[in-house]
């Protein structure tokens, strides 16, 4: 009897492991056959300057993931979550390879949050999902403060179209706001209600959280941690300054010569477009953005395929993760 439920459940093993690959296998052919995947604009780049193209993925795969893997884990241990690292990089692997087929570039989080919240309560998986949310959060506000920086950098930009001042001026606009945002976050004022929303109930005479008011009550909690969540932001300008060298040394791999402060006034908007949940990754609305941004800015030709080379960049990197998905056997503490 033993043996055949030994037989029965390393069957069903492989059975989950061959439905896992042919996922795999499905999404890179759904991704050559919509375009997404661009085997000859690849080609094209590994024939002309294969060094650049390198870089460029070791760039994406290595310090950018790594410190976004790091800012996790960071919030996590501040959070005093109860994970090894060894999970942490596990979750954050699976969360790159969704974020490749998921709309949007934050599709991966759901999937990561799902076996984050596996085995835990409702105040420890408030407590986890929170890091989560603040990470996004400092992820969003890192990424805009560096755009508002570059956009200052290229103020001279304001007089070449109504649209690059528009641009500008809507980005500065959102940097105020989302500092606004911040100052009231980490400020000391408490309104009475916000505490008095959260009072734990009892059950057997413990007190006791609800998810969502355990998730209310630890953002609360992390403002007594404002170096940690600075930290953070600062760790994100990072990963989207690593980002803009990503795009710069595309634009190399396929001859096109620009000012790196082009590429730094260009890549946070797309960044922000991408993460807009319409397609798998941002998947075309970014290469649209692009080609228009680019061409605003003074470049004529392959406006269009430095973005789209790009997108090759982060789903190579997205199908790379793939196997911390396929052979995930459960999350364990």
């Amino acid at each position: 009897m033993i043996s055949i439920r030994g037989s029965s459940l390393l069957q069903n093993q492989w059975v989950g492991h061959a439905l896992r690959i042919g996922l795999g296998a499905a999404a890179v052919y759904l991704l050559i056959h919509t375009g997404a995947l661009k085997p000859a604009l690849l080609g094209r780049a590994m024939e002309s300057h294969p060094g650049f193209f390198i870089l460029a993925l070791a760039l994406y795969a290595l310090p950018l993931e790594g410190i976004a893997f790091f800012r996790w884990y960071w919030l996590l241990r501040a959070a005093k979550v109860q994970i090894s690292m060894g999970l942490v990089l596990r979750l954050h692997l699976i969360g790159l390879f969704f974020s490749g087929f998921l709309p949007g570039g934050t599709g991966g989080d759901l999937v990561k949050g799902f076996y984050l919240l596996r085995g835990r309560d409702k105040t420890e998986g408030a407590t986890a999902i929170k890091t989560m949310v603040v990470d996004r959060f400092a992820g969003t506000f890192g990424l805009i403060w560096l755009a508002a920086i570059t956009n200052l950098m290229n103020h001279r930009l304001w007089e070449m179209s109504r649209v690059l001042s528009a641009q500008i001026v809507t980005v500065l606009g959102m940097s105020l706001a989302s500092a606004i945002l911040v100052g009231i976050y980490l400020s000391p004022w408490k309104p009475h209600w916000l505490h008095a929303s959260i009072v734990p109930e009892t059950r057997d005479g413990a007190p006791h959280l609800g998810f969502w008011k355990g998730l209310l009550s630890s953002m609360i909690a992390f403002r007594d941690s404002p170096g940690v969540f600075w930290g953070v932001i600062g760790l994100s300008m990072t990963v989207h300054l690593c980002l803009v060298g990503v795009y710069a040394l595309c634009a190399q791999s396929l001859e096109v010569d620009l000012p790196f402060r082009l590429h730094a006034f260009v890549a946070p908007t797309l960044t922000l477009l991408n993460g807009i949940p319409i397609s798998p990754a941002g998947l075309g609305i970014g290469e649209a953005g692009g080609a228009f941004l680019y061409k605003a800015v003074g470049v004529t030709h392959s406006r269009a395929e430095i973005p789209g080379l790009v997108d090759t960049v982060v789903l190579l990197t997205a199908l790379v993760c793939a196997p911390a998905y396929f052979w995930q056997r459960g999350a364990k503490k």
